[in-house]
């Protein structure tokens, strides 16, 4: 019974479970790896800060390139924008447009105390224009007259008909250009007649003219170069009558024209035949003269071209005569030419003047004949030419003495619309009068 007992009350040894794998992994895996993987995402993050941070730095870096490279660039554009104000300054203030030249250097788009030489430059060109000296008198200013140049003088010289009147009334191209060269020297420079006159409107509506303020340099002189007579007339060009220039001219220029530069230009047949183009008459060697010394020009002037009418204009046949030997197309294309010309030497600041339609010498003949050329300037050259307002007289044939214009002719030259006048004083001198 005792046994029994001691056998009831021994503990019951309860069989072992035996782990799953799920239990085991958590235990004895799971903790490791969530430590390494918190371990690599730390890692990740630091290399990704890394990474961000470096990022960062190279775009700091490429915008602080970027704009230094843009700085670096404005810098050129406004160096190069200062060196062309100046450039386009100094063209004007050649010719004596200081107002301009000033103008052109206040429209730099920087900040223009950052380059001085604008400064400068404005500087001297305002004191330039305050030493500038008034001419008032427009009856002061020298005319220097020419009639068309001889290009070959062995031609001219050598002509049956004209010889003595070339030897004794023109000049050569050669001898031109040493004439420029002496002005130029002595201190003369071209100016317009627009330059010496102004106009207004009195109480009718009607136009005014009268003469205002020139002001030059110091030093300089004004001059007005006229050249008569630029119609290229058929006798000096066309030796055998069939209308075209040729080798048995007498050596001059046949025509104006415009170049393929587009520029004026002369178009001149040599001895042997040849049809050559460039600068064979006043024109386009006055231009050359220009181009090479720019201060002989007051704001751009140039000359004034005086034109008869009774054999064309600048070497075109615009006169009524020649539909004689012309078709209607080619006389329309004739009038058209010399359209081209005209507007082409008006933009090139020259004038264009009359000197009477028929070479008249108005001082000598009656009323009547005067009215009559007026007719015909009026009639065949006006509507190629526009209204032309000023006149030279030709073959130093005056209507008057300086200062005492009146009577019937001058108020029929008047009522054409001329309101300048370059006559002749008794001894031969040129002066110019304003109506």
């Amino acid at each position: 019974m005792e046994e029994m007992q001691n056998n009831e009350s021994r503990p019951v040894n309860p069989r072992r479970r035996k782990k799953t794998k799920m239990e085991i992994f958590k235990e004895s895996y799971l903790p490791a790896i969530i430590v390494g993987v918190a371990l690599l995402l730390i890692v990740i993050f630091i290399i990704g800060s890394i990474v961000q941070n470096a990022q960062r730095n190279n775009q700091a870096q490429q915008d602080d390139d970027s704009a230094a490279q843009e700085e670096l660039e404005q810098k050129e554009k406004y160096e190069a924008e200062v060196q062309k104000l100046l450039g386009i300054a100094s063209n004007f203030a050649a010719q004596y447009e200081y107002d301009k030249a000033i103008a052109v250097l206040g429209t730099f788009t920087g900040n223009a105390e950052d380059y001085p030489a604008l400064g400068e430059a404005k500087a001297k060109y305002e004191a330039l224009k305050a030493s500038m000296v008034a001419w008032s008198d427009p009856s002061q200013v020298l005319n220097l007259s020419f009639q068309m140049l001889i290009e070959d003088p062995i031609r001219a010289y050598a002509d049956k008909t004209y010889k003595t009147q070339y030897n004794k009334n023109f000049i050569t191209t050669d001898e031109f250009v040493k004439i420029l060269d002496q002005l130029y020297s002595g201190g003369y420079m071209l100016v317009r007649m627009s330059d010496l006159v102004q106009t207004g409107t009195d109480a009718e509506g009607n136009t005014t003219y009268e003469a205002k303020t020139l002001y030059l340099p110091e030093g300089k002189k004004p001059l007005i170069i006229t050249q008569n007579q630029v119609n290229y007339y058929q006798y000096m060009i066309d030796s055998n009558g069939d209308h075209l220039p040729d080798e048995g001219g007498a050596g001059f220029a046949s025509k104006l024209i415009i170049g393929q530069d587009g520029k004026l230009t002369n178009q001149y047949v040599d001895v042997s035949g040849a049809a050559l183009t460039g600068s064979y008459d006043l024109v386009p060697l006055l231009n050359d003269f220009i181009e090479a010394h720019p201060d002989f020009s007051y704001k751009g002037a140039k000359a004034i071209i005086a034109v008869s009418g009774y054999d064309g204009l600048f070497g075109y046949r615009t006169h009524s005569g020649a539909k004689k030997w012309l078709s209607e197309e080619d006389y329309q294309a004739e009038i058209e030419g010399a359209k081209k010309i005209a507007q082409a030497l008006r933009d090139d600041g020259f004038e264009i003047a009359c000197y009477t339609f028929g070479n008249m010498a108005y001082g000598s003949i009656s009323l009547q004949d005067v009215q009559s050329d007026i007719q015909k300037w009026n009639s065949e050259v006006v509507p190629v030419l526009g209204q032309i307002d000023t006149i030279v007289f030709a073959q130093l044939s005056d209507i008057a003495e300086p200062g005492q214009y009146s009577g019937n002719k001058f108020e029929a030259l008047k009522n054409a619309g001329f309101r300048y006048f370059l006559g002749f004083c008794s001894d031969g001198d040129p002066f110019t009068f304003i109506a």
